[in-house]
C-alpha cells in the first residue's frame, strides 16, 4: 500500500492544527481515510460523503458550520480518493463495501448521512446494507438513477477529463457560478485527480454499474431529504423524476441558484437545511 504523498501529509497536518483527526481504516477492499472532529452540540453525528474526484477535506467549509451543532462530524475519503487506497481491480460495489466497513469501525451511534452525486448513491447503498448506521439520509443530486443509452453516453462524456479545457467545461457544468479567477487552479487540480488509476477504474465501471431499483428505494425506512437544484446540468431531468416517483415520503426541494454540487454554491444554505433535518430526525 502506498504511503501518503507530501500533499496529503501537509493536508492532514493542516487539519490537525484546527482540531481534526485523520485515521486510516483497513477494509477488505481498500483502506479508507476518515477525517473527523468532535463537535460541540447536541445533534447526532453527521457523515458527509463526497462525489467522484473529490475528498472529505473538500467539505471543510461545511464541516466547520456543522461541528458547532453536532456531537461529531465525519468525512471519509471514498476509496481511491484523497488519502484512501483502492486495489487495482476496483468498482462501485467495492467502494460501498469498503466505506461501510470503515463506518462500522468509526460510528458509535446512528448518523445523519449527507451524500452528493456518487456520495449520494453511496449513502443510499449504505442505508440499504447497514440501516442501523443511518438515522436519516440527506441527498444532494444523488447518482444511481436508471439512464437511457443517450443519457449514459452524455454522462460518461462529461466525466471524461483529459485536458485543461475539459476540466474548465466540467466546472461550468457542475457549479452554478464558476470559481472566478481561481478556475484555472481548480481545473488543474481536478484534471490531476481524474488522471488517477482508481478514478479511471471507477469511470470505466459507470456504464456497467447496476442502477438503483424502485424496490430498493421502497425499502428505505429512515427519513429522507432530497435537494436537487434547478441549475443541475450534469444529471438529466429523468433522474429527478425517478427519485420523485420512488422516494416515498421524502422531502424534496428544488431551489434556484444551486447546481450539481450545492455545498459549493451555497454552503450556508446547505448547512442550514442539513442542521434543520438533523433536528427533525
Amino acid at each position: 500500500m502506498p504511503r501518503l504523498d507530501l500533499g496529503q501529509a501537509a493536508l492532514s497536518a493542516a487539519l490537525a492544527a484546527i482540531g481534526y483527526t485523520s485515521r486510516r481504516v483497513h477494509a477488505r477492499t481498500g483502506v479508507v481515510n476518515v477525517v473527523e472532529h468532535r463537535g460541540g452540540g447536541p445533534l447526532p453525528t453527521i457523515v458527509l460523503l463526497h462525489g467522484l474526484g473529490s475528498r472529505g477535506a473538500d467539505y471543510l467549509p461545511l464541516l466547520q458550520r456543522l461541528r458547532r451543532h453536532a456531537r461529531r462530524v465525519v468525512a471519509p475519503d471514498l476509496p481511491g480518493h484523497g488519502a484512501s487506497y483502492a486495489p487495482a481491480h476496483f468498482d462501485l460495489d467495492s467502494c460501498v463495501d469498503a466505506l461501510g466497513e470503515a463506518l462500522d469501525a468509526t460510528l458509535d451511534e446512528p448518523a445523519v448521512v449527507f451524500g452528493n452525486s456518487l456520495g449520494g448513491l453511496t449513502a443510499i447503498r449504505l442505508a440499504l446494507t447497514r440501516p442501523h448506521r443511518v438515522r436519516g439520509l440527506f441527498l444532494a443530486s444523488p447518482a444511481g438513477a436508471p439512464s437511457s443509452p443517450a443519457e449514459l453516453d452524455a454522462l460518461v462524456a462529461a466525466l471524461r477529463i483529459e485536458t485543461h479545457g475539459d476540466a474548465l467545461r466540467f466546472l461550468a457544468t457542475v457549479l452554478h457560478d464558476e470559481p472566478g479567477a481561481m478556475r484555472h487552479i481548480v481545473a488543474w487540480s481536478l484534471r490531476r485527480r481524474y488522471h488517477s488509476r482508481a478514478l479511471r477504474a471507477l469511470m470505466r465501471d459507470v456504464p456497467r454499474a447496476q442502477p438503483l431499483d424502485p424496490a430498493e428505494l421502497a425499502r428505505l425506512t429512515m427519513p429522507v431529504y432530497l435537494l436537487w437544484g434547478r441549475d443541475e446540468r450534469l444529471l438529466p431531468p429523468s433522474h429527478l423524476a425517478f427519485f420523485r416517483a420512488h422516494l416515498r415520503g421524502a422531502i424534496i426541494e428544488e431551489p434556484r441558484g444551486l447546481g450539481h454540487s450545492p455545498q459549493l454554491d451555497d454552503v450556508e444554505g446547505v448547512a442550514r437545511r442539513l442542521l434543520a433535518f438533523a433536528r427533525d430526525v
